[in-house]
Parts: structure tokens; sequence; C-alpha cells
């Protein structure tokens, strides 16, 4: 994926930043990632069944400084995934969590750059886990969709620990950071009390930029939206190695600013309306024993609502069991099943995978 010369530019840097650390004992540099490679076969009704092999390789670099006159800087880059090689700008360098900020016990962590949102941070784990995210994560029906994932642009501040709370702020540009309308703004809470977790999070964003293919008129349709979505679930874990999770997930969006220029009879309003909502929810058990943890999981998404109407046939959900078995402290092996039933199309997937971390 990579150049000689990208390769030897990135080596030159490494180990500079190696030699910085060994000259200076109040920094450190750590270089992480994970080998994650699987194998999976994607079988929909009336189309060809997928096999493929999905590379989720990827590599990072983070560190801190105490500074003399400033709190603790940390910071960190981290690459891509490496993807198949038909995937432009997979495997490049800081396209994941990329991100410098102050540390601080008394009153946490402040960070700017690229990272995830803190409502998608809960969406995408636990609740999305074991191979949920075709619902519980991208599966809604939404135009344009209803929260950010990893975004650019970004400001946060991480709580301290107090008493087993915690919460994030966070505020960033959209999706079209030259506009001052296109922002968001979130936040996430976090409460651990014995072996039960509670998470809440929530999105707002406005002119969030919305491009909708139009088959009537065979047109792209522009609109902008102003969006909210809310999230509050739970975790139990027991010492005896049982766990069980729940979320529960409302989304909406209202549209405006449409640009249906040359469209036919399927206008924008037509096709999206002025608002929509939908709901969603993911429900999960797990059990460790020794080295294996077995897992069960179910999400759905309701029906879309188009200006309080019901879209029929938009309803999805996924039912999907894993089974892990640690080789290691930081390395397993995953055999995964799941069955979905998305557009009101039966799909079905068996995935076998390796994951080391270092």
């Amino acid at each position: 994926m990579f150049s000689k010369q990208h390769i030897a530019i990135s080596a030159i840097a490494v180990m500079a930043s190696f030699s910085t650390y060994a000259n200076d004992e109040n920094s450190a540099i750590e270089l992480y990632g994970q080998v994650a490679i699987s194998a999976y076969s994607f079988a929909e009704d009336g189309k060809d069944t997928v096999n493929r092999i999905e590379n989720e390789s990827r590599i990072g670099f983070r560190g801190s400084k105490d500074m003399a006159r400033a709190p603790t800087l940390v910071w960190q880059i981290e690459g891509n995934n490496v993807g198949w090689s038909d995937n432009e700008g997979d495997g490049q360098l800081g396209l994941r969590d990329t991100y410098a900020g102050f540390r601080d016990d008394s009153w946490g962590l402040i960070k700017f750059g690229r990272f995830d949102t803190p409502l998608y941070r809960i969406i995408d784990w636990p609740y999305s886990n074991p191979g949920l995210g075709n619902v519980f994560d991208w599966g809604s029906d939404i135009d344009g969709g209803a929260n950010y994932s990893r975004q650019s642009d970004q400001i946060s501040w991480d709580s301290p620990n107090w008493a087993g709370f915690t919460m994030t702020l966070a505020a960033g540009r959209g999706n079209n950071p030259e506009d001052s309308d296109s922002n968001f703004y979130g936040a996430a809470a976090h409460y651990s009390t014995g072996p039960l977790l509670l998470h809440a999070g929530y999105e707002y964003g406005t002119g969030r930029v919305v491009e909708i293919e139009d088959a009537a008129s065979d047109s792209t349709l522009t609109a902008t939206s102003d969006y909210m979505t809310y999230l509050t679930g739970f975790e139990l874990n027991f010492d005896n190695g049982i766990g069980f999770f729940g979320a529960y997930k409302v989304m909406s969006a209202e549209y405006s600013n449409y640009d249906n220029a040359g469209a036919g009879s399927g206008t924008i309003e037509n096709l999206i309306g002025g608002k929509q909502d939908q709901t969603s929810y993911s429900v999960g058990a797990l059990y460790n024993i020794g080295y294996w943890q077995f897992k069960i999981g179910y999400a759905a998404n309701s029906d879309l609502e188009i200006d309080s109407k019901k879209a029929e046939g938009t309803a999805d959900n996924v039912i999907s069991g894993q089974t892990i078995y640690f080789i290691d402290n930081n390395a397993l092996i995953y055999l995964r099943l799941k069955a979905m039933e998305i557009d009101e199309s039966d799909i079905t997937e068996a995935r076998l995978g390796v994951e080391y971390y270092f």
C-alpha cells in the first residue's frame, strides 16, 4: 500500500522518535496496533455469494510528555485498516484517531483532532458487537445519517473518574467544514458500580449535507439536515463469567434547502420528506469460561417514519453468535455466524478470524 519513499520516511520518523525517547526521561512513545485478518462468506437472496478475506490490520503511535510549565502533553497518530487493494486511502496513517491534547489528574483530558464522537464510542462498543453493526451502527435508514462516527475538526473533554462517574463533552465541524453552520455537539456519561455499568450518549448536528440518488429523475438531489440522536444502555458483568448488555437508540433528522432542480415526480420532498425518525435497540449475553468466550447478540431497527408516516419494509434485524478462544493474553481466534433481514432481504454471514494486539 505504501511506496518505498513512504516506507523510508516512516522508518526515519520512527527511529527519530525512539531516539528522542532515549534522550528524554519525561517522555514516552509507544508503537501499538493489531493484526486482524478474517475470511468470510456473505450470502444475500438473489445475489452471488461473496467469499473474501478482510484485513483489518493497522498500526499507530502514541505518547506523552511531561511538560515543565504545562500539563502533560498526550498525542496519538493511528493508521487506517489495510483493507483491500482497491480501497483508496486504506492503510493511510492518520485516518483513524489522530490527536494532541493535555491531561491532568485533577481535571481530566482535553484533546483536539480526529477521533470518535462521544456517542459513537458507545454505539461501536459494546452494542455493535458481535457483528451487530449492520443494523445498530450503520444500518439506519435516515437519509444522510443521524450521527457521525470518527470526525475531524473536533475538540473534546474527558472528565476524571468521580466515584465511578465519568463524562465526555465534544464539539466540532460537520461534513461541510467550510460552512460555519455545519457543526455537531456531543456528550456521553458513564457510571460504574459493582457489576453494573450504565451509559448515556447524545449528539446534535446542524448543516449536514445529504445527497440522494433520485431514480425517478436520474439525478442527485442535495439537502441539508439538522439531526439528533440519543442512547441509553447498560452492561452487567458478574464474577462467574456471565454478562448481559442492552441499549436503546432514538434518531431523527429534519431536512431543508432542497436542491431538486431537474427532478421529476421523485422530488426530494417525496423521497425523504421534511422529517425522519427511527429507533433501534441492541441486546446480548456472554459467558466467559477459562480461555473461551461465548457471545450472542440481537439488534433491530424500527420502520422508518417520514413525516410521522411509516415507510413499510424498512425495519431491519440481525442475530449473531460468536465463539472466541484466547490463544494468548493478547491474541485470539474466533468464529462468528449471523443472520440478517435488511430492507426485506435475507442475508447470512459466516466469518473465521484471528486477531493479535500489540
